[in-house]
């Protein structure tokens, strides 16, 4: 599928009627998988060299089209997107391998919605790209001459609900971005309650994170959650040198 292997799409199903487009791949054995929720630009097709790049460390990846993107149906709100994530979560969670811990993973627009579902429900970890205190201070920062305090209907507030966030948490933003200015990215970095570990990388714009060093960043964190499998009862591993016990005895 458009050049990526071993990655399937498939359809999840909504309460309210909606059909919502996936990508899966699986995780290679005691690899955590990838729980990413895009941010507002483009479709999941912007996503393939990220995926390219993830699988190429053997993590497996799940990514969620909101609804109205990359063939989602309905019309996307706040409200919506974080019920339909919340369900893609635990849907995600219903066939991950046992040995691979599931890691919420939200870009731009994406970390408003991951915080919130970091907060329900119980990820290994949590990395925010480029993430803000809430949409409404984005939207005074870029249009200062309106009141968008009064006018913004989805608010992404997350400000409000990282404190209900207890996994590990890593935060990347760039100094150079002109989109989430990021002094909103300490301001919730602040009020997050750790343990947490933030990159403000000095050269990165709001699009140009992993050409500056980003993912190292993010592999370094995720390679601290790789597990080993248990080998079955009876198994004598290859390490083994002779004359030692088998396990189990």
């Amino acid at each position: 599928m458009l050049g990526l292997t071993n990655v399937a799409e498939m359809e999840l199903h909504t309460p309210d009627g909606q059909t919502l487009v996936a990508w899966y791949a699986m995780p290679e054995p005691g690899q955590p998988t990838l729980f990413y929720l895009h941010g507002n630009a483009g479709a999941l097709l912007h996503r393939v060299g990220r995926v390219q790049l993830y699988r190429s460390q053997g993590y497996g990846v799940f990514l969620l089209a909101y609804r109205g993107f990359s063939g989602s149906t309905g019309t996307p709100s706040e409200t919506k997107i974080v019920e339909d994530a919340l369900m893609a979560f635990d849907k995600l969670s219903s066939f991950t391998p046992a040995d691979s811990k599931i890691v919420i993973y939200g870009e731009s627009l994406g970390t408003g919605v991951a915080i919130q579902v970091a907060a329900k429900r119980q990820p290994a970890g949590v990395v925010l790209e480029s993430p803000f205190s809430s949409a409404v201070d984005v939207g005074a920062h870029l249009y200062p001459y309106l009141p968008v305090y009064w006018l913004l209907k989805d608010r992404f507030e997350s400000i409000t609900y990282i404190g209900e966030v207890k996994a590990p948490l890593l935060v990347l933003h760039g100094e150079r971005d002109r989109i989430v200015p990021p002094s909103l990215a300490r301001k919730l970095f602040a009020a997050a309650p750790g343990p947490k570990k933030a990159y403000f990388i000095d050269e990165a714009t709001h699009y140009t994170l992993y050409e500056h060093g980003a993912f190292d960043k993010v592999r370094s964190f995720l390679d601290g959650f790789k597990s080993e499998r248990t080998l079955p009862r009876g198994t004598i591993p290859a390490s083994c040198r002779e004359g030692c016990t088998r396990q189990g005895r």
